[in-house]
């Protein structure tokens, strides 16, 4: 699978894509946030799959990043689900041909819906046939829906096709209803939305060593401040081998002001300052709490570890 951003101005862009101005192959497109890639997602490409083959396409998927709310409604401070990487590392088995992130920003978000079905859609990424879902709105203000997309598809020369919502357990799986039950730390309804465990990979920074004196030594993760988590202790896997405990939240006991991952493995003493740690969520363990000293809160990690036997 070929990643890749789409070049529509001058800018900073994340690590590890190239930037292109167009492709040259004729495409089967599909459009949208895919944040997190849960079962609804992974619908959506099988369609595209099967379309693509029989129109003999190459299939591309067309998201964002930001993520639009992020930019459209600041007062939100939306949580994210996965960050570039992570995404192009979720879409890596699902055999897609090319991924494409357009960077959100207010200049984008001035784009008419005529316009970026024409110049973008058509004209830079060759679209041949659009795949879109059951509610995708596009263009300035939201001013695109399905029937525009339709009327101009019919101009140029390509196919439009709605696919009907994803529904599991009477539930129409978003991205949206992922964040809420994170948030609410239901761990094994997001894992059954998302057809597998929910995991971040973020690189591991230099902490303020508190949990070393206890002790407890952790991996502190970077950009883990804005995570869709309940504030609180789990249960997790790290990089696929080991059994640990992972803190997100405040760390009241120390009063800090800014939310944090941190990692404990207990009986692994390699460095991973530095390097990318995957940290995936089995199960929430408690919510996080003040300790009135430094022996109390020893005590409490002690009886959480018993929790990985």
């Amino acid at each position: 699978m070929k990643s890749f951003f789409l070049k529509l101005s001058s800018g900073i862009y994340p690590g590890g894509f190239s930037v292109l101005k167009e492709l040259k192959e004729d495409t089967a497109v599909v459009v949208g946030n895919f944040d997190g890639f849960h079962l609804g997602h992974r619908y959506l490409t099988s369609i595209l799959k099967e379309r693509a083959k029989r129109r003999k396409l190459k299939t591309l998927l067309v998201t964002f990043y930001p993520h639009p709310l992020r930019v459209l409604a600041k007062e939100l401070s939306l949580c994210e689900l996965t960050t570039p990487q992570e995404k192009r590392e979720l879409l890596e088995g699902e055999g897609i041909d090319f991924l494409c992130f357009i960077r959100f920003d207010e200049t984008f978000a001035k784009m008419n819906a005529r316009e970026f079905l024409t110049d973008i859609i058509h004209k830079r990424l060759k679209c041949r046939y659009l795949l879109v879902g059951y509610d995708w709105r596009f263009g300035y203000k939201r001013e695109g829906e399905i029937e525009l997309a339709k009327e101009v598809a019919t101009k140029l020369g390509f196919e439009v096709e709605e696919a009907e919502p994803y529904r599991k357990n009477g539930h129409i799986i978003s991205s949206t209803l992922i964040r809420r039950l994170l948030s609410e730390g239901r761990l094994s309804e997001v894992r059954e939305f998302l057809g597998r465990n929910y995991w971040i990979k973020r690189k591991v920074v230099k902490g303020k060593g508190r949990g070393s004196v206890l002790g407890f030594p952790t991996a502190n993760l970077e950009n883990t401040e804005n995570l869709c988590l309940k504030e609180g202790v789990y249960i997790v896997r790290v990089n696929d081998q080991y059994s640990a405990l992972a803190n997100f939240g405040y760390r009241p006991t120390f009063g800090d002001k800014r939310r944090l991952l941190e990692v404990h493995i207990p009986g692994i003493k390699e460095n991973f300052k530095g390097k990318e740690m995957k940290v995936e969520f089995l199960r929430f363990l408690r919510e996080e709490k003040k300790f009135h000293s430094a022996e109390e809160l020893k005590s409490q990690i002690e009886k959480d570890l018993q929790s990985l036997l």
